[in-house]
């Protein structure tokens, strides 16, 4: 949005670019539930695998809060991504988390050797969609995350990925990428890598847009 309107002409609702520009508009706590933030998160997810290739050779799992399908526990989500993974041996037992949702973590993807073994390529992602973007750009550290989290740290521990619906303008790029050191996913970038998604996900991405521009 940025300034401009949209219009339910030609599809336009059903466009993952128009949903994009209607969260940085309205933000994602526009109806008072977490659901913007979830689409965005699948959305990121599906953006972000097919940068690393697409499917079939790419994974992922979307690991924010509140996580889909299911009332996982963050114990059990660290449990879930480390056996997709095969890296990780798990949560630590150490670990208090009871009160813990995402840890910052709201996505991750990763590419697998045909032969199963460690050293794959990964990456962490943070996706935010509020006006305060700028203050979570860092939050995130997969480093310290798999340190903190996981019994063992993968053998390659994960880049760092942050997506924002909005576009990044050019006067903040160069500030903004070389200052937090990991990549960066505006508007722009996301809606050029998403190809054929699940209908499924993209109606109800039109649906979110629809009640937030009516």
């Amino acid at each position: 949005m940025d300034g401009s309107l949209l219009t339910a002409e030609d599809g336009a609702l059903a466009s993952p670019y128009a949903f994009l520009a209607a969260l940085t508009h309205f933000g994602p706590l526009f109806n008072g539930t977490l659901e913007g933030s979830s689409l965005f998160e699948r959305l990121s997810a599906a953006a972000l695998v097919e940068y690393l290739g697409g499917t079939p050779s790419v994974r992922s799992f979307n690991f924010g809060f509140p996580r889909p399908q299911t009332l996982r526990s963050f114990r059990q989500a660290i449990d879930d991504l480390c056996e997709k993974m095969g890296e990780g041996g798990g949560s630590a037992s150490r670990m208090k988390a009871s009160d813990m949702k995402d840890a910052g973590l709201d996505l991750a993807v990763w590419v697998p050797f045909k032969d199963g073994r460690l050293n794959q390529l990964s990456v962490f992602g943070q996706c935010a969609a509020g006006r305060n973007w700028r203050s979570k750009i860092s939050e995130l550290q997969p480093s310290h995350f798999c340190r903190s989290w996981m019994l063992e740290p993968p053998a390659l521990l994960p880049l760092a990925a942050f997506f924002v619906p909005r576009q990044i303008g050019e006067a903040h790029w160069e500030t903004d990428v070389l200052r937090e050191r990991q990549m960066l996913f505006d508007r722009l970038r996301i809606a050029r890598l998403l190809g054929d998604l699940d209908e499924q996900l993209v109606e109800r991405c039109a649906i979110w847009t629809a009640a937030a521009i009516g």
